[in-house]
C-alpha cells in the first residue's frame, strides 16, 4: 500500500515555463526547450539561485510518469538554455526525483525515491558540490526496513536544510501504518528529527505532508494532509511547525471535505505564511481551490477564485519575504482537457 503525495509539481515533457525577469514582470509566460525530448520525461521540481542559475528534477524513461524502469533526470539553467546534466548511479532498476533546493551555484540537493519494485522504496538524495551530483547517504526511520520516501525539501541556509517524508510502521502482524519524518542538516550531517505521530494504531488513519518551508533555524513549516485512505473525502489539512527545539501540529481549518494542502510559502518573515491546496464542498463532486494564511497567531481561510467550469485545484504556491504579490499554480478542467491556472494574490 502507498500513499502517494497529490503533487509534487506540474509535470513537464519538453518545454519548461519561464516568468519574465523582474522588469518585465507584466509580460507573458514562455515556453523555452528542455531536454530530453522524444522520450518519456517529466520535471516536478525548480530552484533557483539566480538568472543564470537553476535546477529542474525529475525522471525520464519509465512508463506512466515514474514507472518500472524510469531513471533520474537533472537538468540546469545557464541563463541562456537548460541542459542535461549527468546523474550518478542508482542501486535500484527504478529511480525518481521529486524536489530541489539550491543555496549556491555550488550547493544544491535534490530528493526522491529508490525502488525495485512500486512498492518497495528508500529514499533518495543527492547533492551537487559546483562539478557533480554524488549520491549521499541519509538515516532512514526505525521500521524494520520497510518503504519510506522523501516528498519535499527546503532550506534556509546552507547549513540548514530541511527534508519531509513518509515511512510504513507495522503496527499489527498484517497491518502498516503511514507515518510522517524529517530529516536536518546542519551543514556537517543528516539527522533524523522526530515529528508528532499519527494517534492511535488504526493503519488507515495516515498524515502525508507535501510541502515544506525553511524561514529560519527556529520558524519551519510543512503541510499536507491527515487523512483515512478507506475514506479519502475524510481528509483535512495538516500543518506542522518547527520552532527550533520541536515539531508540534498547528490546528488548521478545513472548510469543506477531501481539504489537502500541497504548497507553502512565506511573503514576509513569520507572520505571512501561506498555504494552499485543494477541498470540495459538502455535497459537491467539483474540487475547488483553498488558500490559507497564518496571520502570527492562527490559520484562516482566505477565498479564493476557481475557473468557471470543472474542479480547480492548486499544487504550489511561491514568494520573497517583503514581497507584495503571492502566485500560486494550479489547474482546472476536466480529466484529459486540463488548463493552467495561476491565481495571485496582491
Amino acid at each position: 500500500m502507498f500513499l502517494s503525495k497529490i503533487s509534487a509539481g506540474i509535470a513537464v515533457g519538453t518545454s519548461l515555463l519561464l516568468g519574465a525577469s523582474p522588469a518585465l514582470a507584466a509580460s507573458a509566460w514562455t515556453s523555452v526547450p528542455v531536454p530530453p525530448t522524444g522520450q518519456n520525461a517529466n520535471l516536478m521540481g525548480v530552484s533557483s539561485t539566480s538568472d543564470s542559475d537553476a535546477w529542474a528534477v525529475g525522471s525520464e524513461n519509465g512508463s506512466a510518469g515514474a514507472g518500472v524502469g524510469a531513471k533520474v533526470l537533472i537538468d540546469h539553467w545557464n541563463g541562456t538554455a537548460w541542459s542535461q546534466v549527468a546523474t550518478p548511479a542508482t542501486p535500484q532498476n527504478t529511480a525518481s526525483l521529486a524536489a530541489v533546493s539550491a543555496n549556491s551555484t555550488t550547493d544544491a540537493w535534490a530528493i526522491g525515491r529508490d525502488q525495485n519494485n512500486r512498492s518497495n522504496f528508500q529514499p533518495l538524495a543527492l547533492h551537487w558540490n559546483g562539478t557533480s551530483w554524488t549520491r549521499v547517504t541519509v538515516p532512514l526511520p526505525n521500521n524494520d526496513n520497510l518503504a519510506s520516501d522523501l516528498y519535499a525539501i527546503s532550506a534556509d541556509g546552507p547549513n540548514d536544510v530541511w527534508i519531509v517524508g513518509t515511512y510504513y510502521l507495522l503496527v499489527s502482524p498484517t497491518d502498516e501504518a503511514l507515518e510522517t519524518y524529517s530529516l536536518h542538516w546542519n551543514g556537517t550531517a543528516w539527522s533524523i528529527v522526530p515529528m508528532p505521530p499519527v494517534p492511535g494504531t488504526n493503519p488507515n488513519n495516515q498524515f502525508v505532508l507535501d510541502a515544506i518551508q525553511a524561514n529560519s533555524p527556529t520558524d519551519v513549516w510543512a503541510v499536507g494532509k491527515s487523512v483515512n485512505a478507506a475514506s479519502p473525502s475524510s481528509a483535512t489539512t495538516l500543518t506542522e511547525h518547527w520552532n527550533g527545539t520541536t515539531w508540534s501540529i498547528v490546528p488548521s481549518p478545513s472548510p469543506s471535505t477531501g481539504a489537502s494542502l500541497t504548497g507553502v510559502t512565506t511573503s514576509n518573515a513569520s507572520n505571512s505564511v501561506w498555504a494552499v491546496g485543494v477541498d470540495q464542498p459538502s455535497g459537491s463532486t467539483t474540487a475547488q481551490t483553498l488558500t490559507l494564511n497564518w496571520n502570527g497567531t492562527a490559520w484562516v481561510t482566505v477565498p479564493s477564485p476557481n475557473a468557471s467550469t470543472g474542479p480547480t485545484v492548486l499544487n504550489s504556491v511561491s514568494t520573497t519575504p517583503g514581497a507584495s504579490i503571492v502566485q500560486a499554480l494550479g489547474e482546472s478542467g476536466v480529466s484529459g482537457a486540463n488548463n493552467p491556472f495561476a491565481p495571485q494574490n496582491g
